[in-house]
């Protein structure tokens, strides 16, 4: 029998029923439409259960490259906008953990098991990353591990590594 693609229809990869940790993402203000539908692509693959962005880029979500980019992921997600994200950090009942190069960070590679049952990850901006004040406000803070000469990846591309390392380990 011949190898092929399978289907939507044919496929069930679901976060929830495989019993995997609940995994939030909150999205400082980004720069581009193409990017949040990326990161709209990444969170629907991995069951991300909400994803908050910033009230700035709620424009976005009628950009056609958006559209383009997500194909229609948006509508599996529980979206909400922020004006605020303090206020959603200090309530959060979970671990909040960011993904950014900083002096403290720790190896995503080193990300284990046992850590609360619901996650929220957070997201810099394209350029500046993750702000100072909101990063002294995480429980961890994680990079990516890098071979090159560049010290920072695309914010999408950054997210796709960091739910799949995560999700590998509650598998």
């Amino acid at each position: 029998m011949l190898d092929r693609q399978l289907t939507h229809s044919e496929t069930n990869f679901n976060a929830k029923e495989r019993g995997c940790n609940e995994i939030n993402v909150l999205l400082e203000r980004l720069d581009s439409p193409a990017n949040l539908g990326s990161i709209f692509r990444n969170s629907e693959a991995f069951g991300i259960v909400n994803i908050w962005i910033h009230e700035a880029n709620r424009g976005y979500l009628k950009s056609n490259r958006l559209k383009r980019t997500s194909r229609s992921t948006e509508y599996n997600l529980n979206i909400h906008f922020y004006e605020d994200k303090a206020s959603i950090l200090d309530t959060f009942e979970g671990t909040t953990i960011g993904i950014e190069i900083t002096k403290n960070s720790e190896n995503l590679s080193s990300f284990k098991k046992g850590l609360k049952s619901k996650i929220l990850l957070v997201l810099g901006n394209e350029k500046l990353g993750i702000n100072s004040e909101t990063l002294n406000r995480l429980d961890r803070n994680y990079h990516i591990k890098m071979f090159g000469t560049n010290s920072s990846l695309n914010v999408a591309q950054t997210l796709g590594i960091a739910l799949y390392e995560i999700r590998r380990e509650q598998i």
